[in-house]
């Protein structure tokens, strides 16, 4: 029996990197800029300094990669930095919660955007813990940031259960040990991801289907 899960947030809980990536679309072309799918999916998972780089590489230089952030932190703010929650968020955390099985949160987000994004998404008060990106010096694909969520909540792999939509996040999971469930978003997971998970789910609530009736029947 699990003690607590573990949860990335964009993407996984939160409906965000669609709507972030069209926006970052959307901000590069009001500069002249043509940015792709395929280039912004190549960030997804990934800590701040990591996507920074490979943004930057992207879009021939760190001075049009200014101009794209400008154009995206205003269209991002004519929303208020505010998302829908993903399918069957809500009914798996009061599940967990009722089940008294732990809720934490692992995202290569800052701390501000997790507390923020979940905040108005109504669910910031299922969490015990929240750990960023930014608290780890190696990002997601490495493990630390899964590591350092599984210190604060003072348990091991093995107790655990982790929740991931991107390839970096669940290679991060796999490879500090945890049980890995993936809902993938933008893009599907790789072999070597579908091998060494535990399963893969077209949503929460899909994988909430599965645990409750076994949760009733024992």
């Amino acid at each position: 029996m699990i003690k607590a899960a573990i949860f990335d947030m964009d993407g996984l809980l939160i409906d965000s990197e669609r709507i972030i990536m069209q926006a970052c679309i959307q901000a590069a072309a009001q500069v002249g800029i043509t940015y792709t799918q395929a280039e912004y999916v190549e960030l997804i998972g990934r800590a701040g300094p990591d996507s920074k780089r490979i943004m930057v590489e992207q879009l021939n230089g760190v001075e049009n990669f200014n101009l794209v952030m400008q154009g995206l932190d205003a269209l991002l703010a004519q929303r208020n930095h505010m998302f829908p929650l993903k399918p069957g968020a809500q009914a798996l955390l009061e599940y967990y919660q009722a089940n008294q099985i732990i809720c934490s949160v692992a995202s290569s987000s800052p701390m501000h955007h997790i507390t923020h994004r979940l905040n108005h998404a109504g669910v910031l008060n299922h969490f015990s813990h929240l750990t960023s990106g930014q608290e780890v010096e190696r990002g997601k694909p490495n493990p630390d940031i899964y590591l350092l969520a599984l210190e604060k909540l003072g348990l091991s792999p093995q107790a655990c259960i982790a929740f991931e939509d991107s390839e970096m996040g669940a290679r991060a999971a796999i490879a500090a040990g945890l049980k890995v469930v993936v809902v993938p978003d933008l893009l599907q997971p790789s072999d070597y991801v579908r091998a060494h998970c535990h399963q893969v789910v077209e949503s929460l609530q899909d994988w909430l289907n599965v645990i409750a009736p076994l949760n009733t029947m024992a």
